[in-house]
Order: C-alpha cells, then structure tokens, then sequence
C-alpha cells in the first residue's frame, strides 16, 4: 500500500527556476545599479551641482539613493515573498494529490476485496441450493433472491471498478 511519487524533473523544478532567477539578479542587479549611479551621477547630479548649488546636489543625491536602494529592497523581497507562495502551494497540491492517489489505492483495494467475498457468498449460496435439493419452496426462494441480490451487487462493484 506504500506510495510512491516520481521525483520532479530538474528542468520543472521550482527550486531550481528559482536558483536560475537569483543568479540572473546577482549579475543584473549589480550592473544595473552601476549604471545608474554612473548615469545619475553624470546626467542629473552634475547638473543639479553646477546649475543650483550644493545643498540641492546633497538633497537630490539623499533622495535619489534614498528611494534606489529601499524600493530595490522592496522589489526583490516581494518577488522572494511570491516564490515562496507559490512553493507553499504546489507542495501543497502536491500532498493533496499524493493523499488522494493512496485514497483510490485503498478504495481500489477494498472494492476488490469486497468483490471476492461477495462472490465467495454467491458461491456459496450456489453450492447450498445444489447441495439441499428438498428445501422449502420459502428457503429456496430466499436463497435465489440472495443469490441475485449479491450477483447485482457484484455487477455494480465490477462496473464501477473498471469505470
């Protein structure tokens, strides 16, 4: 009754899409943040410097590098916060479907089981009738309508096994 599961493949796994995406980030977010210090720094600062004085090149530079690294920050645990959800959720589905393919094993089991043993009643009942020729015309109508009764209830059971 033991289950087992295949193992996801490497190239499905979203474990491994995951480690893709924060190599890909460790590469582009470094060169991305330096070429935007270089653009800043060589478009916007300078002319704020020069054009309105220090003090607003201190406050620009505050606000630029203030607001840059935060929402990178923002950026980046947002996206973690949403691998994570959806981890949750597919080892979740996992688990349900893992739980509902043992359920059709043990219902599989116990249907066959109960189909034996109904038709070693049947067969039973069969060999009683042959075997008591002179029975009451009450006990041998009791024991043909068992015997229908647990041949319909054997044909259900077969039907809806292999349905």
């Amino acid at each position: 009754m033991g289950l087992t599961l295949t193992p996801i493949p490497e190239r499905l796994s979203p474990l491994s899409a995951f480690r893709r995406w924060i190599g890909l980030l460790q590469i582009l977010i470094p060169a991305g943040l330096v070429l935007l210090v270089v653009v800043y720094e060589v478009g916007p600062a300078r002319w704020i410097q020069d054009g309105v004085g220090d003090a607003y090149h201190f406050v620009a530079e505050i606000l630029f590098y203030g607001t840059v690294g935060p929402l990178l920050a923002f950026l980046l645990l947002r996206f973690l916060g949403r691998w994570l959800e959806e981890r949750e959720t597919s080892e979740l589905q996992a688990r349900v479907l893992a739980q509902a393919r043992e359920h059709a094993q043990v219902s599989r089991e116990l249907s066959d089981d109960a189909l034996q043993t109904l038709f070693a009643a049947s067969m039973l009942l069969a060999s009683l009738k042959s075997t008591l020729p002179d029975l009451p015309p009450e006990a041998a109508s009791a024991l043909r309508e068992m015997q229908q009764s647990l041949d319909r209830v054997i044909r259900q059971l077969s039907d809806h096994l292999q349905a």
